[in-house]
């Protein structure tokens, strides 16, 4: 896996996720544990959640210097 940005990581991760639940929804038989085993294997990953973590705090603490 080569090196990706917090948020290249974090589309990397939705893209993903969005594929698993697009295939549940298809019509045909489910099998909604190997979904949700499927989802954590994606959200549940140190790296999505380091990423996320980071992204998040870096959205919540900006200042703004006024002169």
């Amino acid at each position: 896996m080569s090196a990706q940005t917090d948020v290249g990581l974090l589309v990397t991760a939705l893209t993903e996720s969005h594929e698993i639940l697009g295939r549940y929804i298809e019509p045909g038989p489910r099998d909604p544990k190997l979904t949700v085993e499927a989802l954590l294997d994606v959200l549940d990953d140190n790296n999505v959640v380091g990423a996320l973590d980071r992204v998040a705090k870096s959205q919540s603490l900006r200042f703004v210097e006024i002169n």
